[in-house]
């Protein structure tokens, strides 16, 4: 018989001790899961213009192998399955994300305005000869584009 103490057994302490340290375990994991991105910094115009010509654009296959590569190392089997067929999750998880790349490229629109100020600058000419003029926007200006 198993000895009391504190009005349980040991194992059922044991057992208690145990589903409080999964708790934990799957705390630390959504934890890190929903962390909350913080305030972006915002990007000078010399950054932006500068940086979007080294980005490479979206690529599944390396988004994938990513998250495939963290899944190891979290220690969950990222083989075969033991009958020795293909592992279906990372099947799903190459297919998931070949769709996120997808309807990114496929679908995201991407907005953003002027506001009124941005200095401008024109040159031409006439039978005058050249001309050089300078101002600003008056109003705000609304441009689209697409994700790559």
């Amino acid at each position: 018989m198993a000895t009391e103490s504190c009005g349980g057994s040991n194992n059922e302490l044991a057992k208690a001790a145990g589903i409080v340290g999964t708790l934990v375990a799957i705390a630390a994991i959504l934890k890190r899961a929903f962390k909350v991105q913080k305030k972006l910094i915002p990007l000078n115009k010399e950054e932006i213009l500068l940086g979007v010509q080294l980005r490479e654009g979206l690529s599944s296959i390396d988004l994938a192998s990513k998250i495939i590569e963290r899944k190891k190392a979290l220690g969950i089997d990222i083989g075969p399955l033991p009958s020795g067929a293909e592992n279906i999750d990372l099947m799903m998880e190459v297919i998931r994300i070949e769709e996120i790349v997808d309807a990114i490229k496929t679908k995201m629109k991407v907005e953003a305005a002027f506001p009124p100020g941005v200095p401008i600058t024109g040159s031409g000419g006439n039978a005058g000869g050249p001309m050089v003029i300078q101002g600003a926007t008056t109003v705000a200006v609304k441009v689209e584009g697409v994700a790559q």
